[in-house]
């Protein structure tokens, strides 16, 4: 045994530079065993992650489309469910609803068997979009297509809710593949009467599902929870991860394959979301993903073993650096591809950056610091009146990104039955201060103007106080409110103005006015108000220009420090040239509804109206008038109302005025037809039918008047 020992150290020793050479080389094998294993571990987290973030953003998209469409229709039955006396009008409201929603190929609203007689035993007023962009409506309830069978109408009177139906074969309307919303419509006692559908094509689901992929061999599937495939090719990969869908119990979950070629793929998938039971499927090709990495192993092995015979310490240590270098470029890359997704996402949320109506042109510009910022800006019309606000959170990044969406959402779901800035203010605060941990907060500003009087209502919370441009620059007086977020106790004030026509509102974030040269000087107000006199019979989009101009010129490639928000409103209100104005006085009684039947009678037939035309001008006139006789004064009162009807050949609007009791009957939400006619709040079937009727109502309490403004476009061609 010694002598064994003995010969083998004499080899050692005599090949001791060839052991060395042999020892590295199975350190440097070790090595790059353990490092393959980690960066493995590594791409294998990144791959989760980037996969996670492209699947959150379809997700998004498909919520978004899919709630736009929930909205029209659970909207769209509230109205039907206050016109079922008119089974004619049906065919109008599917009419509307595709002509005004290009995402929905097909509308119907289909009545339970026998509910209109005269109608026949089915009854689906369905109104469809071809393909060359015609839309046709008819009647297309039959023997031959009786839809009291299909899913689209058993499942929401069953559920008595929304519902998303499978997808199927529209042979008689759509004549395409579709997937159908249904809404229940009930009657006054609360019975499930009808359905409101629409129509969505499958063409969009396969556009979404190939956008946005980080690897390109990945392959995207969308199902229904039986299986039904709704996007996606129908092969080998689908019914691979189709049994592995199968196999999980709540269709969520992460899992590694081999397919028959002995390939492995990554199957991801998990519900969509919303009111569907969707399931999105990501399959990835295990090649795409590790292939580099392995081959990248094999090609630094044979290198490292080559340079071992030279200088093979040097060759490993400038192999180590060369992966840390990789690692930290595929890191960038992750991180700049998830912040350009959720820019993208941030983005899609904020309004068009232009809007131009006959009363006002408003144009909207946002440059965050970052990827994604806290600054914010909205603006809708509802009822002639212009609803716009601008906001800056505090804070950057991600969170103050999160903030942002937050309370954009929340303007938009407390403005839309609300007039008044402050009580709007009030309530986004009060949603803002629940669970505010992070003790974030936000400075905001609401307006409301109307468009017709120009009457301007604001409120501030703490925000930048916008200029108002007109025959000269001034700032807007501005009470000093506390910003949202704070205290939810804070009783915020309610401020108006008046803006002339012609004058510009220029209202801005805080990146504006501390925007920074290299010397460390901030733009300031000076030089805003001083560029704003300089943009005389601009356009917003050309202030808007020249302010951002103005800027960049002043901080001479400084870096951008904070989030730059401009919103810029020129208030260009149209003038009515009435070619007919006629006034009647009425007592608040009753029995005057008959002069104001033959009054608008009279000035209806000398306009030469069409009589379906008149006719609704005439109903929703009289449920007007007759609101305020009911309502206005207090019983054993007096009253005068003032119907006064104007028309410039192109629009007719009808203007009632009354001095009693102010009430703003266009704040008012729909009507709950479900309570009885005792305990219904007062004006809302009366609103509902006159929104129903007319083009635009509008309300203004000014000198002691309620003014209700009835505005209807009786000639549909472009006035010259």
């Amino acid at each position: 045994m010694k002598d064994i020992w003995k010969r083998l150290k004499n080899v050692l020793l005599a090949n001791l530079s060839l052991v060395a050479i042999v020892a590295a080389a199975l350190l440097l094998e070790l090595t790059s065993t353990v490092m393959y294993f980690f960066t493995q571990n590594i791409i294998q987290r990144t791959m989760e992650r980037l996969v996670q973030t492209e699947m959150n953003a379809i997700y998004l998209c498909i919520q978004n489309k899919l709630a736009r469409v929930e909205v029209t229709v659970d909207n769209t039955a509230w109205v039907v469910e206050g016109n079922l006396s008119n089974p004619d009008a049906m065919f109008n409201t599917t009419r509307q609803l595709v002509e005004n929603n290009p995402n929905i190929l097909g509308s119907s609203i289909t009545f339970i068997p026998d509910y209109y007689p005269q109608k026949g035993r089915w009854f689906e007023a369905y109104t469809v979009r071809r393909g060359n962009n015609t839309i046709e409506t008819m009647q297309l309830g039959s023997a031959n297509h009786d839809y009291t069978t299909s899913e689209f109408f058993t499942q929401p009177i069953a559920k008595d809710s929304g519902h998303w139906s499978e997808p199927y074969m529209d042979r008689e309307g759509a004549r395409t593949v579709v997937t159908t919303y249904g809404a229940p419509v009930h009657d006054a006692k609360g019975k499930a009467v009808a359905v409101v559908d629409a129509d969505l094509s499958l063409e969009w689901l396969e556009d979404i599902l190939n956008e946005t992929k980080v690897y390109k061999s990945t392959e995207r599937f969308l199902i229904t929870p039986s299986g039904h495939l709704m996007a996606g090719n129908d092969n080998a990969t689908f019914k691979m991860a189709m049994e592995q869908v199968d196999a999980k119990e709540n269709k969520t979950g992460y899992v590694s394959v081999k397919d028959e070629s002995d390939n492995r793929k990554h199957i991801f998938f998990h519900p969509v979301g919303g009111k569907t039971s969707w399931i999105l499927i990501s399959v990835l090709d295990d090649q795409e993903v590790f292939g580099k990495l392995r081959s990248k192993r094999t090609t630094l092995l044979w290198m490292a073993l080559s340079g071992l015979f030279f200088i093979g310490f040097i060759v490993y240590r400038a192999s180590r650096n060369l992966e840390r270098l990789r690692q930290m470029n595929a890191e960038k890359a992750r991180i700049e591809s998830e912040l350009r997704v959720a820019n993208q996402i941030q983005q899609s949320m904020l309004p068009h950056h232009h809007l131009i109506s006959e009363d006002a042109d408003i144009y909207a510009s946002l440059t965050p610091a970052r990827e994604v910022g806290g600054d914010l800006y909205d603006y809708f019309l509802r009822d002639e009146k212009l609803f716009f606000c601008i906001g800056d959170v505090s804070g950057k990044g991600t969170p103050s990104a999160m903030l942002m969406a937050s309370t954009r959402s929340l303007f938009r779901a407390f403005s839309a039955h609300e007039n008044n800035p402050a009580r709007i203010m009030q309530s986004i605060n009060e949603a803002a201060c629940q669970n505010n941990d992070t003790y974030m907060f936000t400075t905001f500003f609401i307006g409301v103007l109307d468009l017709p009087t120009g009457r301007l209502r604001y409120c501030n919370a703490g925000h930048d106080t916008p200029l108002v441009k007109d025959s000269d620059v001034r700032e807007l007086q501005c009470d000093a409110n506390l910003p949202l977020g704070v205290f939810d106790d804070i009783k915020y004030t309610l401020q108006q103005t008046h803006l002339s026509t012609g004058a510009t509102l220029f209202l801005y974030t805080d990146g504006l006015t501390e925007a920074m040269n290299v010397s460390r000087r901030q733009f300031g107000l000076p030089r805003i108000k001083e560029v704003l006199n300089q943009c005389k019979q601009m356009t917003p989009k050309e202030v808007t220009g020249t302010m951002k101009a103005a800027v960049q010129n002043f901080v001479n490639g400084a870096e951008q420090s904070d989030d730059l928000t401009l919103l810029v409103i020129h208030y260009t209100p149209q003038h009515f040239n009435s070619i007919i104005d006629e006034t009647l006085t009425l007592k608040n009684d009753i029995a005057e509804v008959d002069k104001l039947s033959e009054f608008q009678k009279t000035v209806y037939e000398k306009m030469g109206m069409e009589k379906s035309l008149s006719r609704q001008m005439q109903l929703a006139v009289e449920e007007a008038v007759v609101n305020v006789i009911d309502y206005a004064y207090t019983k054993g009162t007096e009253g005068i109302i003032e119907v006064n009807i104007m028309s410039d050949g192109h629009r007719m609007k009808v203007k009632i005025t009354d001095s009693g009791v102010p009430f703003d009957p266009t704040a008012k939400e729909k009507a709950d037809t479900s309570l009885s006619a005792e305990d219904r709040q007062i004006g809302g079937l009366g609103i509902l039918l006159v929104r129903e009727l007319m083009d635009a109502i509008n309300y203004e309490h000014a000198d002691g008047k309620n003014i209700l403004t009835l505005t209807k476009i009786i000639d549909n061609t472009d006035k010259t």
